[in-house]
């Protein structure tokens, strides 16, 4: 029995080679069905859906009897050219009279062939033209099950030259913030392998380590100088790079200003009326702008303030009537506003003027008024009773103007003290929990404006929120990643209420967020430090995700804020720095995301490989934009599949990266004093604030009591390359001396620090006992 079993196993395998061996000679391609995984919409016990690319003449897939829309899918380790289709139903099944050969296009299973009228067991389709994908799927059209013997997928693995133009060793290759993770990539590198970190500039080894699952880690190399620096392997190398204080606020902070100024609808690059478009062309109503602008600037009011002035009023009265009545219903910023300002303004000036009233676009005006405090030196009364008014009058509207609305609208109403069940698509369209901060910051607007129904305000948003730590099932993907670049409004909504509001927030926060860093951890156990979709899959299927990685960050500092397990922490850090250094090269293509980022941004060796040309933004000249990113069939490495997959900029993009970047501003601030003697105390600020390492930098620090008198000190660097601003206080007589000004403090005060501003507010409060 044993012996003919062994026989019958050595005749399979006989007859599955001659059966490889004829198909290529009579094709001259490659069955490439044998690397396929295999995957159902359901299966007979003892007939799985690996059994029908197996090889195996005797075996056969088959689905359930009562399967009316049977399928089967085959998905390939990297991308392929499918030139024929051989598909083989089992001997003593019935044929399928119908079915149809998909391939996964954003999202969304396309048709490239259809087969009618069948009878045979044996099917080919020779393609006009050969389909590049990563997956196939025939499903069945005839409403009965699905018995396959044997799938042939012929064709070629798609190889892409220019894809081999990075490096074997992948890191982030603008550089890296000092004191921060730092990591890299070395794909087939074994285990214990020497690394090293040479300096450029004399060739010295400054730093050596061990790669360990074909990564290594070197953030606890700090050099405080200028120079380049190479990750080195038995030969191999990376890409230069530096390692600076603040290095990646310093060459994106501007960049991110100037992409939303040329973004602007109507006024940026270019003035023409697009479609989907609103503020920002190809912004729909789900591009979260306003709020990426408020938190930015919350975030780190400084950096955003001295920055050059660049943009300015641009009347509506300049434009022809077509223009008329999109924008101007807010009265002019004053002329020296930071551009942050005027984008905020610009913002909440075009739904305004055009009466936008989906919930989304209510919702972002909250933020526009949760700001007032800090911006209204540059504008005027008007525009807060404008927008205020229109907020209150909309906020509970159920309906929405058709011109509100788009393709991609999911809502089913537009109330937002409504309790929100419904999870969007990939699209990103809506997130769950996107109604949460805005109406956490409406009761903080209407209690401050003295408005007695401040209190429904409260109530929707934890209404919402006790809604999502019960029902939200971060298994599932479309909880988390597959929100693409609006995920980070999730995690965001937790940590707003649980630190706005510790003592009225819903019980269970902290244990529904430290699921999900543990769920985030154990999906980014890779060679990337990479985020997965699934278990199985490694972004959203057939999407180009590049705004999910871009925002992930802001998710994970967010969520940080929450956690109370130290290596978790630490080990959460260093996935949002493992996203920005993918965003930046380290990852399988070895590209930074932006095509024109070798010229845009310090330090970037190679770009995305193109752009793309018009589309509904026509972002393609404006500054810093993101184009592309690694597509499911790049990972885990495949360069070689090179410029594959959809590539198109999109303002989506864009706000997540500045959300990311300004809870990390708002995660890293500090304020820290230290008594030096004889009632000296030094204080230091640290704060993405030193971009130019030449200069020397400075800041003004609020120093205050309890009484709310104040006075202002100056700080400035301790060093070229240092991340604190260090300045001096002097306390004497139950007075607090800066220079010739002095604030007066009673035995029961306090002195008071604060950066920034509202909800990123960092304060240091030191009692005046503490001084004696």
């Amino acid at each position: 029995m044993k012996e003919y079993k062994k026989l019958k196993s050595v005749q399979n395998w006989i007859f599955a080679l001659l059966f490889w061996l004829c198909c290529f000679a009579a094709n001259a391609q490659n069955n490439l069905s044998f690397s396929a995984q295999a995957s159902s919409s359901s299966t007979e016990e003892n007939h799985e859906p690996k059994l029908a690319v197996d090889g195996d003449s005797e075996t056969h897939w088959s689905s359930r009897v009562d399967d009316e829309n049977a399928w089967i899918v085959f998905k390939f380790p990297g991308a392929t050219e499918v030139l024929n289709v051989v598909v083989n139903f089992a001997p003593s099944a019935v044929p399928n009279e119908a079915f149809n050969l998909q391939y996964l296009l954003n999202g969304e299973w396309r048709t490239f062939d259809k087969v009618s009228n069948n009878s045979a067991h044996k099917v080919e389709v020779k393609l006009k033209k050969p389909q590049l994908i990563d997956r196939v799927r025939l499903l069945a059209m005839d409403g009965r099950m699905m018995q396959l013997n044997e799938v042939q997928l012929l064709g070629q693995k798609y190889a892409d030259t220019s894809g081999m133009e990075n490096k074997p060793i992948l890191v982030n290759q603008s550089g890296y913030n000092l004191y921060r993770s730092k990591r890299f990539t070395a794909p087939e590198v074994k285990d214990n392998t020497s690394f090293t970190i040479v300096n450029t500039k004399n060739g010295k080894v400054e730093f050596t380590g061990k790669v360990f699952g074909e990564k290594g880690d070197f953030s606890n190399f700090n050099p405080l100088s200028e120079d380049e620096f190479l990750v080195k392997i038995n030969g191999l190398e990376s890409f230069p790079f530096r390692i600076g204080a603040n290095w990646i606020e310093r060459v994106t902070y501007r960049n991110m200003i100037d992409f939303m100024l040329g973004a602007r609808h109507y006024v940026g690059t270019v003035d023409d009326i697009r479609q989907i478009s609103f503020a920002w062309r190809d912004g729909d109503f789900f591009n979260w702008s306003m709020q990426s602008l408020v938190a930015m600037y919350l975030s780190n009011p400084e950096a955003y303030e001295r920055m050059e002035r660049k943009g300015h009023y641009i009347s509506n009265d300049d434009f022809p009537e077509k223009y008329r009545g999109l924008w101007g219903k807010l009265e002019p910023f004053a002329e020296d506003t930071p551009d942050i300002v005027q984008l905020m303004h610009w913002d909440a000036d075009v739904k305004i003027s055009q009466k936008l009233d989906h919930e989304m676009q209510k919702a972002e005006l909250a933020h526009f008024l949760y700001a007032w405090p800090y911006i209204e030196k540059w504008l005027p009364q008007q525009n807060f009773d404008m927008v205020y008014q229109y907020v209150k009058d909309n906020w509970e509207k159920e309906a929405v103007s058709k011109h509100s609305l788009s393709q991609y609208n999911k809502s089913i109403g537009h109330n937002l003290l409504s309790l929100k069940t419904q999870l969007g698509t990939t699209k990103g369209e809506m997130p769950p929990g996107f109604s949460v901060i805005p109406n956490l910051m409406m009761y903080e607007v209407a209690t401050r404006e003295g408005d007695v129904g401040a209190d429904k305000y409260f109530e929707a948003a934890f209404n919402q929120m006790e809604w999502m730590i019960k029902h939200l099932d971060w298994e599932d993907p479309m909880t988390t990643k597959g929100q693409r670049m609006s995920e980070h409004m999730t995690m965001r909504a937790f940590a707003y209420f649980y630190h706005q509001f510790p003592e009225r927030s819903p019980k269970g926060i902290p244990e529904k967020v430290t699921e999900w860093a543990q769920l985030m951890l154990d999906r980014s156990d890779n060679l990337w430090d990479f985020r997965k979709y699934s278990q199985e899959e490694w972004t959203p299927p057939g999407w180009n995700e590049t705004g999910n990685i871009l925002g992930f960050p802001a998710a994970v500092f967010a969520a940080c804020e929450i956690l109370s397990d130290e290596d978790l922490i630490r080990d959460m850090e260093m996935l949002a720095w493992s996203h920005i250094e993918n965003a930046f090269g380290r990852n399988p293509t070895g590209r930074q995301f932006s095509y024109k980022g070798p010229e845009e941004v310090e330090g970037v060796d190679l770009g995305w490989y193109s752009r793309h040309r018009g589309g509904i933004g026509l972002l393609d000249e404006v500054q810093f934009v993101f184009d592309g990113s690694p597509k499911s069939f790049h990972y885990p490495n495949f360069p070689e599949v090179g410029d594959l997959g959809w590539t198109e900029g999109w303002v989506q993009f864009n706000t997540a990266f500045n959300m990311s970047m300004a809870y990390m501003a708002n995660y890293y601030t500090d304020i820290v004093l230290e008594r030096a003697g004889n009632g000296n105390i030094t204080v230091a600020l640290t704060a993405p604030l030193n971009f130019d390492y030449s200069q020397t930098d400075r800041v003004k620090l609020k120093v205050a009591n309890q009484a709310g008198d104040s006075l202002w000190m100056s700080l400035e660097d301790a060093s070229p390359l240092s991340t604190q601003l260090i300045g001096s206080l002097k306390f004497k007589g139950n007075k607090l001396h800066v220079g010739e000004e002095e604030l007066s403090l009673s035995k029961e005060d306090s002195i008071i620090l604060k950066y920034g501003y509202g909800f990123f507010e960092r304060r240091f409060i030191l009692p005046v006992s503490a001084l004696k």
